[in-house]
């Protein structure tokens, strides 16, 4: 068989390597558009996780790999007032692109791949004949827009503006550089990447861009934006130490998160950037892309069928990238946020980004540096409370309540209500959860009106019958417990009228139902009440129930408030255009 690679970069390349290794009875052939020596972009991570997975696909590349390696193991954090915090244990290595595909390059061609530079293509039916062509052509990759409707692609443009640079001085470790200008705050994301020159990311949100007088400029294929590369030295001068900064294609860009419904068809498959992107500020695109040639080669070294390889190969890929995404878009909105987190206390600060994806957990970095963990427990504790004791069960005060802990029992309909009125049920299921040493216990969703329920066995707070109810249940938490309890107030709007769950979740009841309300008149199943559109009056009506309903919890001795936003109901369906058509 013939595999066809569209795209010589890292992922192509170690794709070549691994199939001429595993199969090889396989032809592969390596079409690049770039010539032999051209690459975009300075260092690329890896992480100690992906770098054990390198050296087991092919020890002979990794051995090259590793030697020209520049590995550490802290993160500094720079603070715009010159305060700086280090966290050590991370484990992680780096390379020069440009010599990563050099020795990916000499290795394939010793195993036997046939690669040809400078070969761009356009049209599918360049391609030569083969069983299999991958994709392996970045963001903009023609192979996924040839296959398209088997793909079904979808690309999120995210706001930040961010730019990459080189520079020559050589950072001991991964840093962050946080400033403070007067257009607003600009970071840097650097990492060193061999002995002489370190990866220098600029980032910054767009209202700082644009109000630092940055522009958007188009220049032609691997030119740099001279302007932009002066001005973020100058930014950053007091950190380079006269070094400067380095371009190579460097201009301005947003990220994009590409998510492709399928990763092959046709006879094609996708790698890398092809397939899926991930935010930057998690690591290398490169590391992703390399990941899947392993997943892909050994599935079609498993396989003499190429469709079933392909099966194989995205039914195991596809959860790792799917799980990377996510961790990558919890990065990337941090750093969206960063205006947010930069009024914490400098240490908080350095914790939140140090965790800001949450692969990396409270537990997870004491045991990569507890060093730096005791030192955020001293400080977090302060005079109140034992260092040793963690942050779950330290108070927490939110206006004039303080809660013992951080721990909240979240609302769970019990569906056991008669007429709005909670029970014994009630009593014995929120006693026993108060009793069990929560900070916070929340009630179930508390209808506002009887029209309001979900379903008939649903609590209420319409009457003082219910109020009282409420408020043995409440006295008997405050008597026995030093558990804070949340009255959780909603309106069922469209899902209303309903059997309990189970008797049929969502299903409607078959007799004595109640009219319903919603912004439009839109029915929640097909089979579902069609609900009345709200007029002013009814909205009115509504909000005066809301109030009434938290009056008399205020009176039953609630400590806290909890309005339904969520799950479809009446609110919800206000903000979603699926079931809010109104034009006012």
């Amino acid at each position: 068989m013939k595999v066809v690679c569209v795209g010589g970069g890292p992922a192509g390349l170690y794709l070549a390597i691994l199939l001429r290794r595993f199969r090889p009875d396989i032809e592969i052939q390596v079409l690049e558009r770039n010539q032999l020596g051209d690459a975009y972009g300075f260092g690329v991570v890896f992480s100690d996780e992906t770098l054990t997975r390198l050296e087991q696909a092919d020890p002979e590349s990794y051995d090259q790999i590793s030697r020209s390696f520049r590995r550490w193991g802290d993160i500094e954090v720079r603070l715009p007032d010159g305060e700086s915090i280090v966290s050590g244990g991370h484990g992680f290595a780096a390379i020069s692109r440009r010599r990563l595909l050099e020795i990916l390059d000499k290795r394939a061609l010793d195993l036997g791949a046939l690669i040809e530079h400078g070969v761009e293509i356009t049209d599918r039916r360049q391609l030569p004949e083969a069983g299999l062509v991958v994709g392996a052509d970045g963001l903009s990759s023609r192979v996924r827009r040839w296959i398209e409707p088997n793909v079904r692609p979808s690309i999120t443009t995210h706001r930040n503006k961010y730019v990459w640079f080189g520079t020559p001085k050589v950072f001991d470790r991964f840093t962050f550089i946080f400033l403070e200008t007067p257009a607003g705050r600009v970071w840097a994301h650097i990492y060193p990447y061999d002995e002489q020159t370190s990866t220098f990311i600029v980032e910054t949100s767009p209202e700082t861009w644009r109000d630092l007088g940055f522009t958007s400029v188009d220049l032609p294929p691997g030119a740099s934006d001279l302007r932009s590369l002066q001005a973020c030295a100058d930014l950053f001068a007091d950190h380079l130490d006269g070094a400067g900064l380095l371009g190579n294609n460097s201009k301005w860009l947003e990220f994009s998160t590409l998510k492709c419904e399928r990763w092959s068809g046709e006879g094609m498959v996708l790698l890398g950037d092809a397939a899926h992107t991930a935010h930057f500020s998690v690591g290398s695109g490169t590391k992703l892309a390399m990941e899947d040639s392993v997943a892909l080669a050994e599935s079609l070294a498993r396989h003499d069928r190429v469709d079933e390889a392909l099966v194989e190969y995205e039914r195991e890929r596809r959860p790792e990238v799917a799980s990377l995404q996510r961790a990558a878009s919890a990065s990337r909105q941090w750093f969206e946020g960063v205006d947010r987190y930069s009024k914490l206390d400098p240490r908080q600060f350095a914790f939140s980004l140090l965790t800001r994806s949450q692969r990396i957990t409270y537990d997870n970095l004491r045991q990569r540096d507890p060093v730096f963990m005791e030192r955020m427990d001293r400080w977090y504790a302060g005079d109140t409370v034992a260092p040793s004791v963690p942050p779950m069960f330290h108070p927490f005060t939110v206006g004039g309540l303080t809660l013992r802990n951080r721990i909240v029992v979240s609302p769970m309909a019990q569906y056991s209500a008669i007429e709005g009125v909670p029970n014994d049920w009630h009593l014995v299921h929120l006693g026993s959860r108060a009793v069990g040493g929560a900070g916070l216990v929340l009630t179930e969703m508390t209808c506002v009106s009887p029209e309001g329920r979900i379903s008939y066995g649903c609590t209420g707070l319409w009457n003082e019958e219910q109020m009282e109810a409420w408020k043995r249940i409440v006295d008997f938490a405050h008597e026995h417990t030093t558990t804070a309890i949340g009255l959780q107030l909603g309106h069922s709007g469209r899902k209303g009228s309903t059997k309990r769950m189970w008797e049929g979740d969502t299903d409607p009841l078959e007799e004595g139902n109640w009219p319903l309300l919603a912004p439009s008149p839109i029915s929640y199943r097909p089979d579902s009440q069609v609900p009345k559109e709200m007029t002013r009056q009814d909205m009115d009506e509504v909000r005066e129930q809301h109030v009434r309903s938290a009056l008399l919890g205020a009176e039953a001795g609630f400590d806290w408030l909890e309005l339904h936003f969520a799950h479809g109901y009446l609110m919800s369906s206000f903000l979603s255009p699926l079931s809010n058509a109104r034009a006012d």
